[in-house]
């Protein structure tokens, strides 16, 4: 995702992760978004905290279509699929959290948009802690089966920090664990109804098109050429 303004260490790119069912989100900033650098992305933020993923989406770009990413996947037996050119809605989880982190940044930066290296932690910790409407749950609970202290919580103490009993925690937790597969059934079913209502308002809106060989149609056309400079957090 990118560009955005320069940033310390010359970045101006973020690369994102997102997995599929519980929403969690991983991203780092780069100067250049490589073959390497993905890889590298890959090996710290998804495998060595989350294992061996079975199967990733993403784009056509070259850093994920080079020899280097595509022979990483093979070794690690990952099966990677690419999306379809210019159709970007074929990896849409992937692009409804890219909208979301973006405006996450625009929204706490206002026009000091050089400082969004910084700010983007603040972003994703907000992505992770903040129920999602397809599942009705937080990325932090699906995955570690209870809710992160977040800094509300310690503000103004809630029922959970104030009646916090250390000797108890261990119990509490293992307990949490044991319901954490019908936490995600549960999130699996609502996503699925979620899934079905987007369908049916989608499916009511649109009105299909036959194009045959011959019609005229509208083609948008980008004129290249130097203008002004424009970037992610610009204003529209």
């Amino acid at each position: 995702m990118g560009p955005f303004p320069i940033a310390t260490g010359q970045r101006k790119f973020i690369i994102l992760a997102v997995d599929y069912f519980t929403k969690w989100v991983e991203a780092e900033p780069l100067a250049k978004i490589t073959e390497t650098n993905a890889k590298q992305f890959l090996w710290k933020n998804i495998i060595c905290r989350f294992g061996i993923p079975a199967k990733i989406i993403t784009d056509n770009g070259t850093q994920f279509t080079g020899k280097v990413f595509t022979s990483f996947c093979k070794d690690f037996h990952i099966q990677l699929v690419h999306t379809a050119v210019a159709h970007p809605q074929t990896n849409g989880q992937t692009e409804v959290t890219n909208r979301t982190i973006l405006k996450g940044l625009k929204t706490r930066l206002g026009k000091a948009g050089g400082q969004w290296v910084e700010e983007l932690p603040n972003v994703l910790w907000a992505y992770r802690t903040t129920a999602r409407t397809p599942t009705g749950e937080t990325p932090f609970n699906l995955c570690f089966g209870t809710e992160a202290v977040i800094p509300v919580d310690i503000g103004v103490p809630s029922n959970r920090v104030q009646t916090f009993d250390f000797s108890k925690n261990e119990e509490e937790l293992r307990t949490n664990l044991d319901f954490l597969p019908e936490a995600r059934d549960i999130a699996s079913l609502k996503t699925a109804a979620y899934q079905q209502r987007i369908a049916r308002h989608y499916n009511r809106r649109i009105k299909p098109r036959t194009i045959s060989i011959g019609d005229l149609v509208l083609r948008s056309l980008e004129a290249a050429g130097k203008g002004p400079q424009r970037n992610k957090l610009s204003p529209l």
